[in-house]
């Protein structure tokens, strides 16, 4: 018997199973093969008491797809997520005159459209009395996704 996993499959398992299959593949090889495939990344404690029902994990394997045809401003505001996400300061969007409601808009018009799941959304927000902004935030794999697409380092 075969069981084929790709790396968005691995990607899926938690961190545990994870382990234990890699773990249970050296045992089996000797050791594991040279891979440029990253590990998922861990969810950070700032998702705490944040319900990231419905948000959605951009893979590398759709990230491309996901990217295709955005407005230059959301493709800049994308870029500064995966500069400087998951976690981002709201402001690192204003500063680089990206309209807020806009940039929402439209990427959870592409997040839906590409999952097919009218209650998918890409963006977790937090904002306080100090910063009505807010603080914005990715899934972890999501944000990973879009350091590769960038090519920036994972």
């Amino acid at each position: 018997m075969n069981i084929v996993l790709s790396a968005d499959d691995l990607a899926s398992f938690s961190p545990a199973t994870r382990n234990e299959i890699l773990r249970r593949f050296s045992d089996l090889m000797g050791s594991l093969p040279v891979s440029d495939v990253a590990p998922a990344p861990a969810w950070g404690d700032w998702y705490a008491g944040h319900s990231t029902r419905h948000l959605e994990d951009i893979t590398q394997k759709h990230i491309e797809r996901w990217m295709e045809k955005l407005s230059p401003s959301v493709a800049q505001g994308v870029r500064i997520i995966a500069e400087r996400g998951p976690v981002f300061d709201a402001h690192w969007l204003t500063d680089a005159n990206i309209n807020l409601k806009q940039f929402q808009s439209a990427v959870t018009k592409r997040t839906r459209a590409i999952t097919g799941d009218r209650d998918a959304k890409l963006l977790l927000w937090a904002a306080s009395d100090s910063d009505p902004y807010g603080t914005y935030a990715v899934s972890p794999i999501t944000h990973q996704s879009m350091r590769w697409f960038f090519g920036l380092p994972i």
